[in-house]
């Protein structure tokens, strides 16, 4: 009997992860070393990069914990342990998978320290509603219950974060909060799988203008409804495209950004990130990603693109400007390797820019660097643009041959270095302060030959034909 009870207690013991059992002592060193900069010595979130970051650091002596799997506000080791190993999407926490597990164990342990009252009460475990599977009748249920319980006026009426009440959102400490971007599912904070989200659904998240709405909704089982709503509109972190192919059209390729043409062509997404190397530096970009979708005929190039932004922005010149998006080329395509500096170029190398700024529309620079542009005359380009429901789709176009210095060139298969700028005006953002990649390649696919469709058939008959006169050749040996 004493047997089995030891081995019992072997099996429990190994069944409890190993950060239930933390050193708060062995975890303050490891908090100084990694979190005190953002979170601040005293865990209150007022480190010395807090300023500079958009959501701020988590202040810890509140105990209150966004990701948490329990009904009460009191967060499980697990739930606290799972933040510290990956992150916060979308935020400036990055994933600690790198620290050893005990580290991130001992982490658990000393940020309880900070909040001992909270964790005097144990934590309750969640129960869901039975689990409902995705389908039609799902989701449209799932849609009703989006507009019964007003989530879209956070969240937008396709869940790009565009809601009418975004900008009065703030957190528990005053400081403006953004809701979720829902077609975009791999940067949700707290997961981006069913039970995450649903889990989300029903528990709020504590600290924010999200409420739990568990105890909200007509029916416990529209928790998993709502789920599959949102997980309807959109899906798995995309494939980022590392080659923009450009398809040579067989048609007239139209202007309009919405064009039958256009859905037809599958996007290309490209990540872009905050420009940190100069100021005024972007830590907190609101544009992410652009999907490109491009086509060329014998005469002209046309780039369509699309991207979420949750205001439509002319701007006022002093705290909003107009949104706006640009493709970044060498002035000349060469066969080497040699690019202009990626950041708009410098006093060596100049770069071309084909712009769209809302209020203004598509125009043509030369750039030697962020302070350096000059706008390029007597080009021929084009371009419209529309705005629906928090995204953008705009369709830029010009000759495929230059008009005049600095344009460039495009041909087909050739690799063409191209890069991306972005500006959320909205939020502030102009001039060095936007989005960026570093350079790509755009590569413009050769024309279809019908030669491709006349060689197969060729073959297949002379291959017949040689068949016959085998079969004849054997006939006749007989």
């Amino acid at each position: 009997m004493r047997r089995l009870a030891l081995a019992l207690a072997a099996v429990l013991a190994a069944a409890l992860p190993a950060f239930a059992q933390g050193d708060a002592n062995a975890g303050k060193t490891v908090y100084e070393h990694k979190c005190l900069l953002c979170h601040g010595e005293k865990g209150d979130g007022k480190g010395p990069g807090a300023e500079h970051l958009l959501p701020r650091p988590r202040d810890f002596t509140k105990g209150l914990y966004k990701v948490r799997t329990s009904s009460n506000k009191t967060p499980f080791d697990q739930d606290m342990h799972k933040v510290i190993t990956e992150g916060m999407p979308g935020t400036s926490m990055p994933p600690w998978a790198v620290l050893p597990e005990r580290d991130r164990a001992n982490l658990v342990a000393y940020l309880k320290t900070f909040a001992p009252d909270v964790f005097k009460e144990a934590p309750k475990k969640l129960e869901l509603p039975k689990e409902v599977a995705s389908s039609a009748e799902s989701i449209k249920r799932g849609k009703e219950m989006f507009e019964a319980i007003e989530c879209h006026k956070c969240h937008g009426t396709d869940g790009r974060a565009d809601g009418p009440s975004r900008s009065e959102l703030k957190d528990e400490w005053g400081f403006p909060i953004a809701p979720a971007n829902l077609t975009k599912r791999w940067t949700f904070r707290g997961g981006g799988s069913r039970t995450d989200i649903a889990t989300r659904i029903a528990n709020g998240v504590l600290g924010t203008p999200m409420p739990a709405f568990l105890d909200s909704v007509e029916k416990p089982e529209d928790i998993w409804h709502l789920t599959n709503f949102i997980l309807s509109l959109g899906g798995d972190r995309p494939a980022y495209a590392t080659l923009i192919t450009v398809a040579a059209a067989t048609e007239a390729i139209p202007d309009d950004p919405n064009a039958e043409f256009w859905k037809k062509l599958a996007p290309q997404s490209v990540p872009l990130m905050g420009q940190v190397i100069i100021d005024p530096r972007n830590f907190n970009p609101v544009i992410e990603m652009v999907q490109v979708r491009a086509a060329y005929s014998d005469k002209e190039v046309v780039f369509h693109l699309t991207w979420d932004d949750p205001t439509e922005s002319k701007g006022d010149g002093k705290q909003t400007f107009p949104d706006a998006i640009e493709l970044q080329f060498p002035p000349q395509i060469t066969a080497g390797t040699e690019r202009p500096y990626f950041l708009m170029g410098d006093g060596s190398d100049a770069v071309y820019l084909l712009r769209w700024e809302q209020g203004k529309g598509v125009g043509e620079a030369s750039a030697n660097g962020p302070a350096k542009v000059a706008p390029l005359a007597g080009g021929e380009v084009a371009g419209k643009a529309v705005f629906n429901n928090g995204q953008y789709r705009l369709v830029m176009k010009r000759p495929l041959a230059a008009k005049g210095d600095g344009r460039p060139t495009f041909s087909p298969a050739v690799f063409t270095p191209v890069a991306f700028h972005a500006w959320d005006g909205g939020s502030g953002e102009t001039g060095p302060k936007m989005s960026l990649t570093s350079w790509y390649y755009l590569r413009l696919e050769e024309p279809k030959s019908s030669r491709k469709f006349i060689i197969p058939p060729v073959v297949a008959l002379l291959s017949l034909a040689a068949m016959i006169l085998v079969v004849r050749a054997a006939n006749r040996t007989r």
